[in-house]
């Protein structure tokens, strides 16, 4: 019955106070919107970074000399490695090959030598990227290695910039939840300031604290679930068609600007909203109840 009586009662603060109801509902409309924004710019930022990282690989140039039991056991080493997601050799037929394809139609040069100029080589990939040196140095002064090669500089440049602008986007992301919240709470308590006598009065006849507070947090979890399912969908509404005027116009680009799925991004929106309104009408009666 208490239940009922709590939902009966948040409908009807709903329709009494319509104008700050619509106002509370914008607020968490518009801080839940830039919020879902923000939230799919940073998950696709960071598959960007994490994209342009998984190009660092190591090339290992072997010798002419190289045997076919020493790049046997060396192949069989490095996969062993728990940092290497990936080794694969390329012969010197297979590294000529790939040259004269990236050539086209001046592959004749290529011929006219006589010889293939190139050495057979292992590319790496890693798991983590950044071990990329760790796993150079490994591979470094052996007798039947010409070369270790993974752009160094290149590399920790990368890695660099990289860590910079995830530490940016963090920071933001923090800060403009820290804003949302304070903005929606504080809209959610100027509704409770306009019903102040309200609230005095039930204190004053001898209802109890939670009596009076249940029906006020349930009003804010509508309106903040309300509020933060309409971002949700102008959000991902939007998304889409910026990706696919994107995908129209940049046809190079191989981001699947799917870092986010829908749930994922329904789940943080829609609890977040519910959340911010519960806990924003429960503390803005704070200050009310003490009569």
């Amino acid at each position: 019955m208490k239940v009922k009586f709590f939902l009966a009662e948040a409908l009807r603060s709903l329709r009494r106070n319509y104008f700050m109801t619509i106002a509370a509902l914008v607020t968490v409309f518009l801080s839940m919107a830039v919020l879902g924004a923000v939230m799919v710019f940073v998950y696709n930022i960071e598959a960007v970074l994490k994209d342009v990282e998984q190009k660092v690989e190591i090339s290992v140039f072997l010798k002419d000399s190289v045997t076919a039991e020493q790049i046997e056991t060396l192949q069989g080493e490095i996969v062993g490695w728990e940092e290497v997601k990936q080794s694969q050799f390329v012969s010197k037929d297979e590294a000529l090959q790939r040259l004269k394809e990236d050539m086209g139609e001046g592959a004749d040069v290529v011929e006219d030598l006589g010889r293939n100029p190139l050495p057979a080589s292992f590319e790496i990939s890693l798991n983590d990227p950044e071990e990329v040196g760790k796993v150079a140095q490994r591979l470094e002064g052996r007798e039947y290695i010409d070369e270790v090669s993974y752009g160094q500089e290149i590399a920790e440049r990368i890695f660099q910039v990289t860590s910079v602008i995830r530490n940016i986007l963090v920071v933001f992301l923090v800060m403009l939840g820290g804003v949302s919240i304070l903005l929606i709470s504080n809209t959610i308590r100027l509704s409770i300031y306009a019903r102040r006598k309200e609230v005095e009065i039930m204190k004053l006849v001898g209802a109890t604290n939670w009596f009076i507070r249940w029906p006020f947090v349930i009003e804010g979890i509508v309106v903040g679930t309300v509020g933060a399912a309409a971002a949700l969908a102008v959000v991902q509404l939007g998304t889409d068609f910026v990706v696919e005027r994107i995908r129209e116009n940049l046809i190079f680009l191989s981001v699947p600007f799917d870092a986010i799925s829908f749930v994922q991004l329904a789940i943080v929106l829609l609890g977040v909203g519910a959340l911010i309104g519960a806990a924003g009408s429960g503390l803005g009666l704070r200050r009310f109840l003490n009569v």
